[in-house]
């Protein structure tokens, strides 16, 4: 059973890259993606940057020494184009160079351990929210254990599955990504 949050963040930097559009920059957009679009050559990928000195509608920050118990980042899913039946996974990466929400793009993209994600979420048809679990990566960003460039999230990048998600730029903000974090 999910522990409560004690705070939230809504990211310090949220945007998309993709392999068609290899030198345009995707900062401004109201929607995030991951996955491939219509075919080889068309993949998205969303990456997302949060400041854990900047919690959303709190001023209590997470006081040094504090354990984090659980973190889990959700996004609202607003297109899908996942076949009904059908299952696959998104996975969440661990970034490991600095990057620009206004100016990176398919062939700036930082750097990510292709080989091992932070968390694998299953996401079907449909929408909702899909939440990933961020616990150890957000434990090294708060104590230091692991520099915080942020996360990349990934699809189904070998077929048709491209699943769209809300940026912090979309006017509603509660649709917004979030990382939601329960500490003691």
């Amino acid at each position: 059973m999910a522990k409560v949050p004690n705070i939230f963040f809504e990211p310090l930097g949220d945007t998309y890259v993709a392999e068609f559009y290899r030198d345009v920059n995707f900062g401004a957009s109201p929607y995030l993606y991951a996955g491939r679009f219509q075919g080889p050559g068309d993949i998205y990928r969303t990456l997302l940057l949060f400041d854990l000195s900047s919690p959303r509608l709190s001023s209590n920050l997470i006081p040094p020494g504090a354990t984090i118990n659980e973190a889990f980042l959700r996004l609202t899913i607003y297109l899908n184009n996942i076949p009904l039946g059908t299952t696959i996974f998104l996975n969440a990466y661990q970034l490991l160079s600095p990057w620009s929400e206004n100016t990176v793009t398919w062939n700036t993209q930082p750097n990510f351990n292709a080989l091992t994600p932070v968390y694998s979420a299953p996401v079907s048809s449909g929408f909702g929210t899909i939440e990933f679990n961020l616990t150890n990566l957000v434990r090294g960003w708060f104590d230091g254990g692991a520099v915080n460039v942020g996360v990349l999230i990934t699809g189904d990048e070998f077929t048709n599955n491209l699943v769209g998600f809300y940026s912090k730029q979309f006017p509603d903000t509660t649709l917004w990504p979030r990382l939601y974090i329960n500490w003691t």
